[in-house]
């Protein structure tokens, strides 16, 4: 069988086809806690003022009408939105000076996720280049979409703007984008392969023969390589991947659907997923982003401009990702994850400016939980009217140095085929225990 009638007939593999790092041992720059990220990405912009930030000027209540609590003994300031996460205050590190997004949603989400507005390597890539996969049966980076059967109540499934670029390797290899998971009755598409065992193995064991003499003959293809190691992981997956998305014995808890919001439909999916995620650290999976899901109301999303929009959507969006997060705090805790585990939690711009709810890339807030961050602590200020970052400004950038530093990775040694990570940003030190 040649190379072109192989590729024809093995669907099964070809379809899985997407990302995962070398399988190698993590050489680390320095000690770090974090092994994997799980980062809830809120589509849109979420008003600072509303969720994390509390305003220190209303000049508009009926654009603020909700209000704030100080929770937990560390007193760290919260909406009253978000009443689940209210008990976990001192578990949350919350940024409040995050800066640097661009105007529009969707240059905006590849600037979040890969600190330009162009295509270059995303936060999970590096991650997964740095750190190496933590398990080589099952895709180091994922994004996680998708709505389960029985939700008739979200309007979408979740999706980050800017789309693929937003999670794509760049320079990187190809092989440390991102896997995409939408369907969550079937996670990996076409697994099952048209061969026996016996078969697959024979027939990839001569297509490496055959793409190792191309190689050979034309070593700047990194795309052939990508491909063929996706084969070979896909063909592993065939065992792993069944089993670490299988929910079913941990759905059937009745404890366990009440701790994730399984049953109520507001909940249901992103409940689902964050279940899901929990499930693959626990596996070794490095960097798995859940956007969230549109609800009904709005714009679907967080971008919310007029005082009728915000009243609308914010508390749909807000109850949609409450209980499902403090749920995976919770549970990671139990297990003795969330010190390996950093739960990162924003969007790609805040609000503010002219009518407060116009996009704004100069204050905007993100939180963190777990992976060795200070816990129950409000890092960095806005001005007078919570438009600007002034006290300790977080840059985009900075926040994945942050990140990788947190992982034992110097982001200034990260570097492919002599391209590196952006070095003109600095590690944000006061928000690390």
């Amino acid at each position: 069988m040649d190379r072109r009638h192989f590729l024809h007939t093995s669907t099964g593999i070809v379809a899985t086809a997407a990302a995962w790092g070398e399988a190698k041992a993590a050489e680390l720059h320095h000690p770090g806690k974090v092994k994997s990220v799980i980062f809830y990405y809120c589509k849109g912009g979420p008003s600072q003022a509303h969720t994390f930030d509390k305003p220190k000027h209303v000049s508009d209540p009926e654009l603020y009408p909700w209000n704030f609590s100080r929770c937990g003994q560390s007193g760290l300031e919260i909406s009253d939105l978000f009443p689940n996460l209210q008990y976990h205050a001192d578990d949350l590190c919350v940024i409040r000076s995050g800066y640097g997004a661009v105007a529009s949603h969707n240059e905006a989400g590849i600037h979040m996720f890969t600190g330009a507005s162009e295509a270059r390597a995303s936060l999970g890539a590096w991650m997964l280049h740095g750190l190496g996969t933590g398990n080589p049966n099952l895709p180091g980076h994922v994004l996680l979409t998708g709505r389960v059967d029985g939700d008739k109540w979200a309007k979408s499934d979740g999706s980050v703007h800017g789309g693929a670029r937003s999670v794509g390797a760049g320079a990187l290899p190809p092989s440390l984008q991102a896997q995409l998971v939408n369907n969550l009755e079937e996670p990996i598409a076409n697994l099952d392969s048209p061969f026996s065992a016996a078969g697959q193995t024979q027939w990839l064991t001569r297509l490496g023969a055959f793409n190792s003499e191309f190689t050979r003959r034309h070593p700047y293809v990194p795309a052939l390589r990508a491909r063929h190691e996706a084969f070979l992981t896909a063909q592993r997956m065939q065992s792993a991947a069944p089993e670490a998305f299988n929910l079913a014995n941990e759905t059937s808890d009745p404890a366990m659907r009440k701790l994730y919001g399984l049953d109520p439909q507001e909940t249901r999916s992103t409940g689902t997923k964050l279940l899901l995620a929990r499930r693959l650290v626990q596996r070794g999976v490095r960097f798995i982003l859940v956007p969230s899901v549109g609800v009904p109301g709005g714009r679907g999303d967080w971008d919310t401009h007029t005082p009728s929009q915000t009243a609308e959507a914010i508390p749909k969006l807000t109850l949609a990702c409450d209980r499902p997060l403090a749920g995976l705090i919770t549970d990671l805790k139990q297990r003795g994850l969330l010190d390996q585990t950093l739960i990162v939690w924003g969007g790609e711009m805040g609000r503010g400016g002219p009518g407060h709810m116009n996009h704004n890339g100069s204050a905007f807030t993100w939180w963190m939980a777990g992976g060795g961050v200070r816990p129950g602590f409000a890092y960095g200020a806005t001005d007078e009217q919570g438009f600007t970052a002034v006290e300790n400004p977080v840059h985009v950038r900075d926040l994945h140095a942050t990140i990788l530093w947190m992982c034992g990775l110097d982001y200034r040694k990260l570097t492919h085929n002599g391209i590196g990570f952006d070095t003109t940003c600095k590690v944000a030190k006061g928000i690390i225990g």
